[in-house]
């Protein structure tokens, strides 16, 4: 285990997030991403054993993070995957990490400040990060498990927080995790070209482009809308690069389109009059590519003390939950304000 220092304080902190550059991004895969275009963070650099800050840059345009008919201005899931970035950067780069290490997300969660419905439309938008660690896990001098505490600025204002746990491991140890017999396991690059029969509307969920819908058959029942997840193998966002499972983030699409779709169906206003001020998920299991999934999100009976909708979204398959979520929805007004 390493000799952990103590803090070196706000200042230290302060310093470093001042020095960081937006120059250029950081090399991709050190942030798993094969796709330059898929890479926003830019900098990044360690405070101490326990804390470091980072920078990304959020596109002006981008076929995925800014197609949305919502009103808001940033795509909180664009946050959520520079936090994700910084993450991973970090545990190659200040960690020690080996490049051939497999990282397996268990939960994490983002709750967004009213400042973050006043970012800029338009243009480029610099993002910070500052990193607290914690509950570390070392086994022989190597980082096996960290949770992370990370507070988000964007144009230089608080905009919002993030937190993950994650575990680091070995192919050997993953080839286990996943628990499927050798060459049992397809990959995405066999599902480039997704299922297009039953497709949500677009504009149900949020989106202007039919290739960025997840979500095929919806079913209305009770409190629920049901739908099946569509694997888009060939979306050049969800699957940058090959995966043998449902990743994470593809999930939380789904998530927030389901969210978005039950707001339509019981309240009748639509995916442009709602945004997303923060999700929990936790990762039960690896959502695999060759088996139907179900996307269900329940429709609360009242709003939180706080306005916001806290849609339960259950992700089922093989007649277990992979995963769960929840997204906290706010309804915009009739002239598009908050």
């Amino acid at each position: 285990m390493t000799v952990v220092t103590e803090p070196a304080g706000p200042g230290a902190a302060q310093a470093a997030r001042t020095a960081l550059a937006f120059e250029q991004t950081v090399p991709r895969g050190l942030v798993h991403r094969h796709a330059l275009s898929e890479v926003f963070l830019t900098d990044s650099a360690r405070v101490d054993d326990e804390h470091f800050v980072a920078a990304a840059q959020l596109p002006p345009s981008h076929a995925y993070y800014t197609d949305h008919t919502t009103p808001q201005p940033v795509d909180p899931l664009l946050l959520l995957e520079c936090c994700r970035q910084a993450e991973t950067h970090a545990v190659h780069t200040h960690f020690g990490a080996p490049p051939d290490t497999k990282f397996v997300l268990r939960e994490w969660s983002m709750t967004l400040s009213d400042a973050a419905a006043d970012l800029p439309a338009h243009g480029p938008v610099p993002v910070t990060v500052e990193a607290a660690t914690h509950d570390a896990q070392w086994v022989a001098g190597t980082l096996r498990a960290l949770a992370y505490r990370m507070r988000v600025s964007a144009s230089g204002r608080p905009v919002g927080e993030v937190t993950m746990r994650v575990k680091y491991v070995t192919d050997t140890v993953y080839a286990k995790l996943r628990g499927r017999a050798a060459g049992t396991t397809p990959t995405s690059e066999s599902y480039r070209l997704a299922q297009a029969e039953g497709l949500v509307e677009p504009g149900l969920v949020g989106r202007g482009r039919a290739e960025n819908v997840v979500l095929l058959d919806p079913v209305r029942s009770g409190d629920a809308v049901a739908a099946r997840l569509r694997v888009a193998g060939g979306h050049p966002s969800l699957f940058d690069h090959p995966q043998d499972h449902v990743p994470g983030m593809v999930l939380m699409e789904a998530g927030r389109q389901a969210a978005l779709l039950s707001a339509g169906t019981f309240t009748g206003a639509g995916a442009e009059r709602w945004t997303v001020s923060g999700l929990r998920a936790s990762f039960g299991a690896y959502a695999e590519l060759d088996e139907p999934l179900t996307v269900r999100a329940h429709w609360p009976q009242r709003p939180e003390a706080a306005g916001g909708w806290d849609v339960r979204v259950d992700f089922e398959q093989a007649g277990r939950t992979v995963a769960d979520a929840a997204l906290t929805l706010e309804r915009a007004g009739a002239d598009g304000e908050r």
